[in-house]
């Protein structure tokens, strides 16, 4: 909770600039402080705009300003990372993890992507020299970097299914997704293990609604997708999305 009040004491300082015509440009930053950021704007009523230059990227750069801005202010690098896919496999732990190595804040990397076998990275501006320089190795794999100038998808896929549960419930739904009882739902929402839509939720009746995004930390993350109406027996008929 300490880290989440520090980056809103820093927020407010970043939108009191904004309203005195500065230009903020904000490093990346997950789903989860995206959110926080995000609403505190909403609250605030202060501009905002983001952008990861990869689509659909889990991290984001943000910038809080009074003027229009363009996506080249954002300040993001996106490099593919050059292999011998014969000789090695690359994944995402050990392209961050190598990263990370060289000194690298996790705020200065966006998302890393990995689509049949290519790999992307995005990273400001800022960081995109000692990157070039430096980042030479992932693992024992000898790499290159080649800027990429073309948009890069991250691409999500999701595996629909229907369930018949007795409400939309956050426990109920967590159990039937996961297949565990009610009980460890509960347990792992009062944990604070349960985001809905990229914000802690600890409130196990919490009611869940269609296109709400629900991510459960060691399980997963899964979308309420379709209400199908009702069963004979007045359970619903969910069609639940679980991301793979």
């Amino acid at each position: 909770m300490e880290d989440v009040i520090k980056f809103k004491k820093r927020i407010e300082s970043a939108i009191e600039r904004s309203y005195m015509g500065n230009v903020v440009l904000l490093p990346f930053l997950d789903e989860t402080y995206g959110a926080i950021l995000e609403e505190m704007c909403k609250y605030q009523k202060a501009p905002l705009e983001k952008y990861g230059k990869i689509i659909n990227a889990d991290r984001n750069r943000y910038i809080l300003s009074q003027y229009d801005v363009s996506d080249d202010d954002f300040k993001i690098v996106v490099y593919k990372i050059k292999y011998n896919k014969k000789y090695y496999e690359i994944n995402h732990r050990n392209v961050l993890g190598s990263l990370m190595g060289l000194g690298i804040k996790r705020e200065s990397l966006g998302a890393i992507v990995i689509n049949n076998g290519d790999v992307y990275i995005a990273c400001t501006e800022e960081i995109s020299k000692f990157i070039e320089s430096e980042f030479k190795f992932v693992g024992k794999a000898p790499i290159e970097l080649e800027e990429c100038n073309e948009r890069i998808e991250n691409v999500i896929r999701y595996e629909d299914k229907n369930y018949f549960i007795s409400s939309l419930r956050i426990d109920c739904v967590i159990s039937a997704i996961y297949g565990i009882s009610r009980s460890e739902a509960q347990e792992l929402i009062i944990e604070g293990l349960v985001q809905v839509n990229h914000i802690i939720n600890m409130n196990v009746s919490h009611v869940l609604k269609i296109d709400d995004i629900v991510s459960v930390r060691h399980k997963g993350k899964f979308k309420v997708t379709a209400l199908n109406g009702k069963t004979r027996s007045d359970r619903l008929n969910v069609t639940l999305s679980k991301r793979v």
